[in-house]
This record gives structure tokens, C-alpha cells and sequence, in this order.
């Protein structure tokens, strides 16, 4: 799908959500396609980045991903829509209060944003870091959510 980030391939399994890649189409695409399948995920995706959705409820597939990363990826997604805490502050929430470090490890593994919201995750001194080469998108995220603007 088309996105205001660029070129999203969204990735669904039969349990849920596995991934949302940007870019050039992964190496490891399936040839297959089902339309029908990706279209849930799809439609939340394009209802966020017009301003019409707060929350997603579409159901993630997690099954190969590690209980910690899950853990730290499941309370990202308690965070509040256009809000940020700290790498601490999501350690703290998944139950790890003294693994900042490794949370920022598990949200840079997370290939679901931004259903999960890793742009909600800032460091403790409020800067806007951990993205490599893309914190556009991060602020540009972020933008969107503090502008509470519905668009059209």
C-alpha cells in the first residue's frame, strides 16, 4: 500500500498481523498474494494515517518473536495515542524496569510499526532518536498524532 511514510507491504498470517515492511518489496515475499486476508490490516492502516483511527485492534501474529520482545511490544501499545514515555518508562511498563537499554533493542526489532507505536518512544532527555536514517517518519508520526487533525 501507498502511505504518507512510502510504500508499505503489510504481511498477515492466519492468526493476524506479522509484519509492515517500507520500501522495496522483502526479499522473503510470499508470490501469493490474498487480497482478502491483508485487507483488515490494510484498512486500519490507511484509516490512521488519514487521522481517523486512535487505536488498532487488528489481531498480530508474535508466535516467532521472544517473550521479552512481546512483552515490551504489548506495552507499547498501551501507550496513549499522540503521547510519548521514555525507553525507561516502556521498560518499566513491560515489566523490566532496569532494561531500558534492551527495550530500545526489542522496539528496534519490532516489524510492526505502527501498529505498535515505537514512535511513541522517545529518550529520557524528550529527543527524538533511535531510528537510524528515518526519524523523519518517527516525528512524522508523531505530528500527526499531536495535531488531533481528523483528515480528509
Amino acid at each position: 500500500m501507498e502511505s504518507p511514510i512510502g510504500r508499505l507491504w503489510v504481511a498477515v498470517s492466519p492468526r493476524g498481523l506479522v509484519s509492515i515492511a517500507r520500501g522495496d518489496l522483502p526479499e522473503d515475499a510470499p508470490s501469493a498474494v490474498d487480497l482478502d486476508a491483508v485487507a483488515p490490516a490494510i484498512a486500519e492502516l490507511e484509516a490512521y494515517f488519514a487521522g481517523r483511527l486512535r487505536a488498532f485492534s487488528v489481531p498480530l501474529d508474535l508466535r516467532d518473536a521472544g517473550a521479552f520482545d512481546v512483552a515490551v511490544w504489548m506495552a507499547a501499545r498501551q501507550i496513549p495515542y499522540g503521547e510519548t514515555v521514555s525507553y525507561g518508562d516502556l521498560a518499566a511498563m513491560a515489566g523490566y524496569a532496569r532494561a531500558a537499554r534492551a527495550t530500545g533493542g526489542a522496539m528496534s526489532r519490532c516489524p510492526l510499526s505502527p501498529v505498535v507505536p515505537c514512535h511513541r518512544v522517545i529518550h529520557a532527555d524528550g529527543s527524538i532518536r533511535g531510528w537510524g536514517s528515518d526519524l523523519w517518519i518517527k516525528r512524522w508520526l508523531l505530528d500527526l498524532e499531536r495535531s488531533g487533525a481528523t483528515l480528509v
